[in-house]
């Protein structure tokens, strides 16, 4: 469909690296039910869009299809409406949300791909909320209808982003291991309940283990400090292009290993780290800092690098220039539609930018044809292309920025930068033997 290819590519365009782990997992045909976590609102479905290349039906809650534009958008790509109890408190929700399932087993049973989060919600949590039973339920009511003759596929999907509200971050879709719900209810016959339960504790497991995932809640706000302790293991299965993102999965789940294991351990780590965060904090120093990493010859050769990026600022600056009064016009609306969180911050944005940045190319050409001529208005289709570069221009601008000011404050405190320092190495040694010991104890975690 026309529409469904057009909301891909501009997903694609908000996020230009979308890494798929294992693909080979993902069925071209048949009766096929992704299931996903759910941290990115409407971006979501889209994505599985895009990993699974097909036309995935989706469940959705129910208010979303009487939203003006977006309703008819949902409609016309074939969603479904499902009908959550925090939403409608009548007595007839059961009922209707009943009915919702069962129309997305009929379709599975036809074939057809179906999508759903277990979760219900969208959320901002490193944390896999409850699994509900609503994609057994759907298999199940597959697997009856067409007899258990043909597999019924379940495809559990860990989407995780590199900073999800961001233009242009990075997207690491990695896909667990399938379950044939055919095969399932036959082997556990006579007994629906227990299998359904059963499966959905299945599916929990799976999606927990290809995503960024926190069993304890209290280590999150230390997740991006541990983050950039860690010491980055070379592994041959790893995409260069989402490191980062893998490389937290495997601190999250070493802290879930620790924490279960050894949680004294644990807990005297998680105290060095954020007595260290609130030293560096005190001297305004970040805990990613080049001048923690570097020092010398080597850390005066990347900062020159750097500055040299910042020679080429004049285009950025003609670039922000024109594409400032729709920014503008975006972040002052788009905050008005969007949830508590940043779960709808990427997809709102994305919703006003197309007309606002599309109305004034649009404008722009106008005014340019009318005061020059035909061929000078043409240069607009080179203002995307602009934007772009001037976004990840500044991106590079603040970093140099941020790097300088950290170096001129420790720049007459030598002492005080090579205590940072030590402690900095002395954290990373520790952090380092336990990254040694977990990948011991659990090799085929790495293999992404």
């Amino acid at each position: 469909m026309l529409l469904r290819k057009i909301v891909r590519r501009f997903i694609r365009i908000y996020y230009p690296v979308i890494h798929i782990s294992h693909p080979e997992r993902l069925p071209k045909k048949g009766a096929t039910l992704f299931i996903a976590n759910h941290s990115n609102s409407l971006i979501d479905p889209v994505v599985i869009g895009i990993t699974s290349n097909r036309p995935v039906r989706f469940l959705a809650k129910a208010p979303l299809f009487k939203t003006p534009v977006l309703g008819y958008v949902m409609k016309a790509i074939g969603m479904i409406p499902a009908y959550r109890g925090q939403d409608d408190k009548s007595s007839s929700s059961v009922r209707r949300n009943v009915e919702s399932l069962n129309i997305a087993g009929e379709n599975l049973a036809r074939g057809l791909p179906v999508g759903i989060f277990p979760e219900g919600k969208s959320h901002d949590l490193v944390h896999m909320e409850q699994v509900k039973t609503g994609a057994a339920r759907i298999a199940q009511r597959a697997v009856e209808l067409s007899d258990g003759d043909a597999p019924v596929w379940i495809v559990p999907l860990g989407i995780n982003f590199e900073d999800k509200s961001r233009f242009r971050s990075r997207l690491w879709v990695s896909v667990a291991e399938p379950v044939d719900a055919a095969v399932w209810f036959k082997e556990h016959d006579g007994n629906a309940k227990q299998a359904m339960r059963e499966l959905t504790n299945m599916l929990d497991e799976r999606l927990k283990s290809v995503i960024v995932h926190l069993d304890d809640a209290r280590w999150e706000p230390l997740l991006n400090n541990l983050e950039w302790l860690a010491p980055d293991f070379k592994d041959k299965e790893k995409s260069a292009i989402v490191s980062r993102i893998q490389r937290r999965k495997n601190i999250a789940d070493a802290i879930n290993y620790f924490e279960s294991q050894d949680p004294s351990r644990a807990e005297a780590i998680t105290t060095k780290v954020a007595e260290h965060n609130k030293a560096l904090e005190k001297e305004r120093i970040r805990i990613n800092s080049p001048l923690l990493k570097y020092s010398g010859m080597v850390l005066a050769l990347r900062q020159t690098f750097k500055i040299l990026r910042l020679i080429f600022g004049f285009p950025a600056l003609i670039g922000t220039l024109l594409h400032l009064i729709p920014f503008l016009l975006v972040r002052i609306t788009s905050p008005k539609f969007q949830l508590p969180g940043k779960a709808t911050i990427s997809f709102y944005r994305l919703i006003f930018g197309l007309p606002f940045y599309g109305c004034w190319y649009v404008v722009v050409w106008f005014l340019l044809k009318h005061y020059f001529d035909y061929k000078i208005a043409m240069v607009v289709a080179v203002l995307p292309f602009l934007g772009i570069y001037s976004f990840h221009y500044w991106l590079n601008a603040t970093e140099v920025f941020q790097s300088l000011n950290e170096e001129i404050k420790l720049m007459f405190n030598v002492k005080r930068l090579n205590q940072l320092r030590e402690e900095n190495r002395e954290i990373k040694k520790l952090i380092q033997i336990l990254g040694d010991e977990y990948r011991s104890a659990f090799p085929d975690k790495f293999t992404l």
